[in-house]
């Protein structure tokens, strides 16, 4: 049977631990690598919805893409969201692997996946992180007024809404960075971009994006990187014999708009 430290080796080997950024938390963050493994739940975040569901279904595993534990934890108890997710795991004999910034990097991984969702072709790296292996650039196969790629968009990724800045430029050469990737713009300019679909940018950002030229799309964080959930479950599910891997059905954004 399959072990938690093998389905890490394969993830590794496809999402190399040398991707990540120096300050991230990758990895086996909670269980036993020798325990034994039949079904995993895939899913952006380990939350204690996602832990429930995977004691339900029988998971001996999660393998995420946020860090369970990320900045410093001085104690694990229930008086702390870290700590009750952290608690249950244990409780429940439930690891968690995750896979943050080299699964942002990698070969098919959060940008590669992002950029196929939108319909892009031509892609290639934008550049950005200390590896030079995040973002990505890529061609509409035609162009689109802003409003239609937009909307584009909104129904590719469920996103609950769109924030967005426009130059005045229609839409044909696109730059993507799943999550906070507003500091990459001038990246995506030197790559020829028009417009740059990212998730969670502030205010500054979007107006220096206006007044250098560039469309900027807030697609939403969860929106812009879950669409590597399901391509962790097929990629586990292939190369593990004997295990079964869904993403989580459960999981969900958690930002709302009125």
């Amino acid at each position: 049977m399959t072990t938690v430290r093998e389905i890490l080796a394969q993830l590794e080997r496809h999402m190399p631990p040398e991707l990540r950024e120096s300050w991230d938390n990758i990895g086996l963050l909670v269980g036993r690598a020798g325990q034994q493994v039949e079904r995993v739940i895939c899913a952006l975040d380990v939350t204690l919805p996602v832990v429930e569901e995977a004691r339900e279904s029988g998971a001996q595993l999660i393998v995420a893409h946020h860090p369970v534990i990320f900045t410093s934890v001085s104690r694990v108890t229930d008086e702390t969201p870290t700590g009750r997710v952290v608690r249950r795991l244990i409780e429940c004999d439930i690891s968690a692997i995750c896979m943050h910034t080299n699964l942002d990097s990698a070969q098919q991984g959060v940008n590669d996946q992002l950029a196929a969702r939108l319909g892009l072709e031509e892609v290639e790296n934008l550049g950005g992180g200390e590896s030079g292996q995040l973002g990505r650039v890529g061609q509409l196969p035609q162009q689109l007024a802003l409003g239609e790629f937009v909307a584009h968009v909104r129904e590719k990724l469920a996103a609950h809404g769109v924030r967005y800045v426009d130059s005045g430029r229609p839409v044909r050469r696109v730059a993507v960075g799943g999550g906070a990737c507003g500091k990459m713009m001038d990246l995506a300019l030197e790559k020829g971009a028009d417009t740059f679909v990212i998730g969670d940018c502030s205010y500054d950002i979007m107006c220096a994006a206006r007044d250098k030229g560039l469309n900027l799309l807030d697609a939403g964080h969860f929106p812009t990187e879950n669409v590597v959930v399901p391509a962790l479950a097929r990629l586990i599910a292939g190369q593990c014999p004997g295990v079964a891997a869904q993403p989580s059905r459960v999981h969900a954004d958690c930002i709302q708009f009125g």
